[in-house]
This record gives structure tokens, C-alpha cells and sequence, in this order.
């Protein structure tokens, strides 16, 4: 379609330094030929409501506000491209009016007529232009808004990130349009992101029905506590006892009660779609009728059965009864965790939708990579929901796992998997994402365009978006996105968070980034390109802080790490504040920390700072040490001999736990111990001084041997302190075990350390995740 291709092209048809012949002149040599009509209904100021309104009239009165706001933007944005001042008038053209009518929303219904197409979700717009003026009109309030947009877009108007900084608008102090007359419905229904200001949303489009599948079906009390008490057997049969925070999906009463708890919300308040997902989390029913309405279909992303068909029986029960009283309601659920994949048995009611939300899977490579033991799972199962149901929505993670500082690009795996999706009935594009345009912008752009244009080129999306975006550094910054880009699907590394950074992002990919990124700055001229350079500017410099943090850490260079984590959170949580309006720098929702600070506390900031006070009061004598492991599936390597001096480990596999993490190593779904091993020549401690061994991260329980000799863990925090515990365990924790009664001073000494990954997560990680060293108490 003609008008599809128009969206892609940096220079467009209504771009006219001069007028052609029988053109639509707007503006003319910078002077106003045209002014916009609106109804008075459509500008009035805010509603306020005297009594609770339904969920309908509260719709109603946000689209109208939508449209009263892009009148305005239409004005603005016509005025800034030509310099003309461009009038709003509200009332419709009379005989005396001079100027050509921009007619807008029933005003250009009335003269031109309505839309001729028609959507199910009334999201249709219409776009005129003719000698008796441009016509701008949808199916509601918000399709008009489209319209209005469509015209701004076709002038060469951008909006790529949240504030000023975003917007590419270009000089025409001639704007004119050949005679037209376009209709078009948007390729998705819902269209959206999580955190941007609503003048970015509205002007990109965003909108249209949000579907509603976050986690509910138990918090949402469809089935009351009273109830649960009455009926036990509703609930979940976990560890040989009913719960009250899961259901027992075999059960067809629970599912009639919630069916009535649903009816009984709607009664009172109706909304168009309703969640029937599940809490979050991994644990479901482990009764036998669950069990035997599984369809015995592996999912290999989690090494466990998939639940999908006792799920779909569940949720075909509730809709089935619900729809007999609103027959319009559409049901939202995640396809999350055990029930990703899509049934093998069940068919799905029609209005059932199914959210993929593919949390479980690598988020570096692509879809179609053959290399990739994880990503190319997600497409049988977006292939197998396609065919099962009537629409597909698609969360997709748009940030790294339980990292968000790093540049993600996204450009490679959004180009390859978002056609596919769209291919695949996807209808709703409704991804979590973070406040985080420094790190993700142009895979943030080119899923925000081709959610409207859903088949678009990528190609072209992303050549206009450099080009137009960054100007005269648009090379110097293409080069800097495409070596991450590359970094991100070219290495053989799955894991989440920052524990395989090591291996993606080395010390000479960091050099040639930071040649790219000054490149880009030296390319700048004008102020506001020197402005986008400098936000990607100030992410890399934070990145290199980060890099630093996690090669001192890998080569024992522990004295700096308090300091420079101090830094870092510093300078975190100031960007936030500083990049606010952008929306980046992941700010939002704290006062004094930000997305990327949390997660550095959560996953960092332990180890760091005991790496400091370590290096601070005490002497380091050993270490990284050079370790060797082994899988140990059947719990067998304690009783084989494993920890003993005498056990030959020749071939045992060399590991580096700074680098190696256990999704590149082929044991993302494995869930038990794993054996290290390591030699070492421990110097005697003067004057009786202790020897500890300091593991600086773990992912689960982590027991250690010296010599042969089990070396029990004095619990160094909380409230059992000082006690002693067989093994450490917990997640992303510094330990110090005292193995003085064990050594050998100035000999060979044997040290062997189990790993075990003890609980479900997404991470791809277990066991040993940084190194091992030894220091003692000084002198």
C-alpha cells in the first residue's frame, strides 16, 4: 500500500519547497493557507466527573482529551516546520472563510463522509485531501488522532525518543499535498510501551485496546478467601498440602467460582478484556487429576513437562461460562514459565488470547539462530499460538535480564523476530520495557514503528532512523550501535544479568566502542546532535565504569571496588535525574536509587564492597585460582572421593566462573551440584593468623572441602550470625570460610568447593559465579 511506503522514506510527498500543480497548499512561502477546524465538544477542557463513571465513559473522555491534544500538535507542528502561525477555529467553515479548512474529527465526517472502512476496535482512519480541504477523521476519537499523525508523519515528522531530543522536524516554508484520499486500519490492535510521556505515545500512536493478561487469576480474589476456606480443595496440592495462592486446575468448581467472581466484577464494572493469568512464580499443582490432563509435551526451556493443556482446560471452563453473560469479553494470559509452549490437546475458546511472554529464554541471539540452544525454542511456540488462537499478543522483554545499564541495540534480533511475529496473528504489541532509551533506542524505534506499520522493512526503519536521528555523526553512532549489536548475537553466551559480560564484552571491544563513540563526537555540529551523542556518551562511560568493576574482580583486583561502586551509583542515580525528561537512565519509580542501581545492588554491590574490605584488612596470598569442574547429576561425588587430595581431576574440564556461566556451558535447565577443584601453595600465616577461603559469588549452596576435610561456614549475616552451617547458601553473596585447622602451610593444598543450584530463575546461571582467592588476618 501506497501509503505504508510513504512512512519509510526520509523526504515525502507533502514535503514541497514549492508547490506543484494541483496541489493542496497548506503553507506558502511561510505564510498560513490553511487553518484547522475543530468542534468546539472536541477542545472543551478537561471533564470532571461528580459520581464514579464506567469504564466506557472514562475511555470516551481520554480520547477526546487524545484528540484535543493532537489538534493542538497539528498547529504546533505545522507552525514550527513552516514558521506560519496556524489558527484553530471551533465551529465549522463558513461562506466567508478565506482559508483552506483542515476539518477534523464529525466536521470532516460531514463533508466528506465517514470512514468507509470499518474495524472491530474502531482504530480505521481516513485522510483526505482535496481542493475543498484536508479531512482528517477515524472511527472514534483516537482512529481521528491517527489521522491527524498520519499527516505529520507523511511531512517527514519524527518523535524517536520521550522530550525535545527526540523530535526530527523537518524546515518546509512551503507545505502542499497531491489530492488524496486514504483509508487505513493499523496492523495491531494494541500498541504500547511502559514508560514514556503521553505526548510520545500519542504522537507514535500508541493505543488502542490494551489487553489485560498481567498476573490476577488468585490476587484478583475472583475466588474470595471465605471461599477457599470453605472449599480447600480448590486450591493447589503442593508439597502433599492445599494452598490458598494457587488452583487446582482439574478442579471444574474452581473454575465455575471463578468464572462467577469474574461475572460478578463485570456486573459491577465492565471492561473489554479481563486476566486470567496466574500469580507469578513456578510452582503449580501437583495433584494427579492436574497431572493427567497434562499432554506429556517437554519444555526443554525448563527441563520440566509443559502445563499448557491443564491450563487451557482451566481457562476454556471460565470463558465459556463468563461469555454466555458478555459474550464481547476478551481473556488475556501469559504463555510464561511451564506454560509457554502452546496446547498439544486443548482447543482454546475464541476469546481466549494468548500474551507470549518468553522470560525463560536467551535474550541476545534471534529466533532463527541455529547456535542458540534457547532462542529458536520461542518459535514453535509463537507458530503454535498463531494457529491456536484468534489474536496473539506479544510481551516482549525489551532490556537485557537483571541488567539494564548495558547498550542492547536489539537491531538484529527485533529485525529478524518481529516480522516473524506479525507473520504469526500477533495483534498486540504490549512489551515490558524500562525507562531506558540510552540503552535500547533503536530496537526501541524500529518495534514502536513496525507496531503501526507491521510490514514495514527494518532495513529502511532503521537506515532513516541513523540518517535523520544523528546527523552528521550518523556514522561514527551506527558503527557504535552495530558493535554491540554484533556483540549480542555473535557470541556464544545465553545468560542473563552481567555474569557472561566478560566473554561478550572484552577489554578491545570496549577499546573500539569508545573509538566509535569519540568518532561520533567529533562529528557533531550541531547542538542538538551534540546533545543525542552526549546521552550515549554518558551510557558508555557508566558501561566502562561497570566493565571495570567486573574485570578488577576476575584479575583479584579488589582494593578500588568499594570506590568505584560508590562512583557508579553516584553518577547513576544523577544521569537519572538529569536524563528524566528522556526517560532514561531507568529513574522512574524510585526517589533515590534507579532500575540499573537496584539491580546493581542485588547482584553486585555484595560482592564489591566485601571484595574491598578484604583487600583493605586483610592480605590477599592466592588467587583467582585456576579451578576445574564436574557435573556431578547423581549426588555421587562426595561418596566417589571428589574431595579428597588423592582423586585424579585431569579430566575434569578447566573453568573460569568470572567468565563461564552455566547457560554457555550447555546446563541452563540443570538444577544440582557441580564440582570445582583447585591446587594451591598457601604460605604459613605469621603469628597464628587465620587463612580464609573467600568465594565472592554463588548462585545456591555452596560447601567447601580443604584437604579432604569438610570446612563447616561460621553464617556471617542476619540472625543466626556465628552459627555454623554445613554449606553457605544463598544468591549473589560474598562468603569467607575459615579454613586455618585445614592447611598446609607453604605446601601444596587441596581445595574442592560443590556449587549447587538449588532454585528456578531465569538467569542461566548456578554454582560459582566470580572467584575464588584466599587472604589472611595480617600481622
Amino acid at each position: 500500500m501506497m501509503w505504508m511506503a510513504l512512512l519509510l522514506l526520509p523526504i515525502f510527498s507533502g514535503c514541497q519547497s514549492a508547490a506543484r500543480d494541483g496541489d493542496v497548499v497548506l503553507v506558502k512561502d511561510g505564510v498560513a493557507q490553511a487553518a484547522i477546524y475543530a468542534a468546539p465538544e472536541v477542545m472543551n477542557t478537561n471533564k470532571t466527573f461528580a459520581t464514579a463513571v464506567t469504564f466506557a465513559e472514562s475511555e470516551a473522555e481520554l480520547q477526546r482529551q487524545r484528540l484535543r491534544e493532537s489538534v493542538n500538535d497539528l498547529a504546533l507542528y505545522l507552525g514550527k516546520m513552516s514558521g506560519a502561525k496556524i489558527e484553530i477555529i471551533t465551529h465549522a467553515p463558513g461562506a466567508s472563510d478565506k482559508l483552506l479548512p483542515i476539518l477534523v474529527g464529525d466536521l470532516a465526517k460531514n463533508e466528506f463522509g465517514p470512514t468507509p472502512k470499518k474495524s472491530t476496535y474502531k482504530q480505521a482512519w481516513r485522510m483526505v485531501v482535496s481542493p475543498k480541504g484536508i479531512g482528517l477523521m477515524g472511527e472514534s476519537d483516537e482512529s481521528t488522532s491517527y489521522a491527524v499523525y498520519e499527516l505529520l508523519d507523511r511531512l517527514g515528522c519524527r518523535w524517536y525518543m520521550p522530550s525535545d531530543m527526540g523530535d526530527v522536524i523537518p524546515e518546509l516554508k512551503t507545505i502542499s499535498f497531491p489530492t488524496s484520499d486514504v483509508t487505513e486500519i493499523p496492523g495491531t490492535i494494541y500498541r504500547g510501551i511502559w514508560y514514556a510521556d503521553d505526548a510520545f505515545r500519542r504522537r507514535n500512536r500508541m493505543g488502542g485496546l490494551l489487553l489485560n493478561a498481567g498476573h490476577a487469576l488468585e490476587i484478583n480474589n475472583y475466588i474470595t478467601p471465605e471461599q477457599l476456606k470453605a472449599h480447600p480443595e480448590w486450591g493447589a496440592e503442593m508439597e502433599g498440602k492445599r494452598v490458598t495462592n494457587r488452583f487446582c486446575w482439574a478442579n471444574p468448581a474452581a473454575a465455575s467460582a471463578v468464572a462467577d467472581g469474574i461475572i460478578a466484577a463485570l456486573d459491577k464494572q465492565y471492561t473489554p478484556t479481563v486476566s486470567l493469568s496466574p500469580d507469578d512464580g513456578a510452582g503449580f499443582c501437583e495433584c494427579a487429576k492436574c497431572k493427567a490432563l497434562d499432554a506429556g509435551d517437554f519444555d526443554k526451556s525448563l527441563g520440566v513437562m509443559s502445563i499448557t493443556d491443564r491450563y487451557i482446560h482451566f481457562c476454556n471452563q471460565i470463558a465459556e461460562k463468563v461469555t454466555k453473560k458478555y459474550p464481547d469479553v476478551l481473556f488475556g494470559f501469559l504463555a510464561y514459565v511451564q506454560y509457554t509452549k502452546a496446547p498439544v490437546r486443548e482447543k482454546l475458546h475464541p476469546n481466549l488470547i494468548p500474551e507470549i511472554a518468553p522470560i525463560t529464554y536467551c535474550r541476545a541471539h534471534t529466533m532463527l539462530d541455529p547456535t542458540c540452544p534457547s532462542r529458536p525454542m520461542i518459535l514453535p511456540a509463537v507458530e503454535g499460538w498463531g494457529k491456536a488462537a484468534k489474536m496473539v499478543s506479544y510481551y516482549n522483554y525489551m532490556f537485557h535480564l537483571a541488567e539494564v545499564a548495558v547498550p542492547y541495540p536489539m537491531m538484529t534480533q527485533m529485525s529478524t523476530e518481529v516480522p516473524i511475529l506479525y507473520a504469526n496473528n500477533v495483534k498486540f504489541w504490549q512489551p515490558e520495557t524500562m525507562p531506558n532509551f540510552e540503552s535500547i533506542l533503536p530496537g526501541m524505534w524500529l518495534t514502536i514503528r513496525m507496531s503501526w506499520n507491521t510490514t514495514g522493512k527494518p532495513s529502511e526503519i532503521l537506515d532513516e532512523f541513523f540518517t535523520r536521528f544523528y546527523g552528521s555523526a550518523a556514522g561514527p553512532m551506527r558503527s557504535y550501535w552495530q558493535l554491540f549489536d554484533d556483540a549480542w548475537t555473535k557470541t556464544p553466551e545465553h545468560a542473563g544479568c552481567a555474569f557472561g559480560y566478560g566473554k561478550r564484552f572484552t577489554p578491545d571491544f570496549m577499546k573500539k566502542a569508545r573509538e566509535s563513540m569519540n568518532a561520533a563526537i567529533a562529528a557533531c555540529k550541531t547542538d542538538m546532535e551534540k546533545r543525542r551523542v552526549k546521552l550515549q556518551d554518558d551510557s558508555l562511560k557508566q558501561f566502562e565504569l561497570f566493565m571495570k568493576m567486573r574485570w578488577d574482580l576476575a584479575a583479584g583486583r579488589l582494593a578500588d571496588l568499594g570506590k568505584d561502586g560508590d562512583s557508579y551509583m553516584k553518577t547513576q542515580i544523577g544521569l537519572g535525574d538529569l536524563y528524566a525528561p528522556q526517560y532514561s537512565f531507568t529513574k522512574v519509580g524510585f526517589k533515590t536509587n534507579t532500575v540499573s542501581g537496584a539491580y546493581f545492588d542485588c547482584f553486585y554491590a555484595a560482592t564489591y564492597y566485601d571484595g574491598a574490605r578484604v583487600a583493605k584488612d586483610y592480605k590477599l596470598i592466592a588467587g583467582p585460582l585456576a579451578l576445574r569442574c564436574q557435573v556431578d547429576k547423581e549426588k555421587k561425588g562426595e561418596s566417589l572421593g571428589w574431595h579428597k587430595p588423592g582423586f585424579d581431576d585431569k579430566d575434569w574440564k578447566p573453568t573460569d566462573p568470572s567468565v563461564d556461566t552455566w547457560f554457555s556451558m550447555g546446563l541452563d535447565t540443570y538444577y544440582g551440584p557441580m564440582w570445582y577443584r583447585s591446587k594451591v601453595n598457601i604460605p604459613a600465616a605469621p603469628g597464628g593468623k587465620k587463612t580464609f577461603l573467600w568465594v565472592s559469588s554463588t548462585d545456591g549452596d555452596c560447601k567447601v572441602f580443604v584437604n579432604g576435610k569438610h570446612i563447616p561456614y561460621v553464617i556471617e549475616r542476619g540472625e543466626k550470625k556465628g552459627k555454623t552451617a554445613e554449606f553457605a547458601s544463598s544468591y549473589c553473596e560474598p562468603f569467607s570460610f575459615n579454613i586455618t585447622p585445614a592447611i598446609k602451610p607453604g605446601a601444596e593444598n587441596q581445595i574442592a568447593i560443590v556449587g549447587t543450584h538449588t532454585f528456578i530463575n531465569e538467569l542461566g546461571t548456578g554454582g560459582l559465579i566470580g572467584p575464588v582467592m584466599l587472604y589472611q588476618e595480617k600481622p
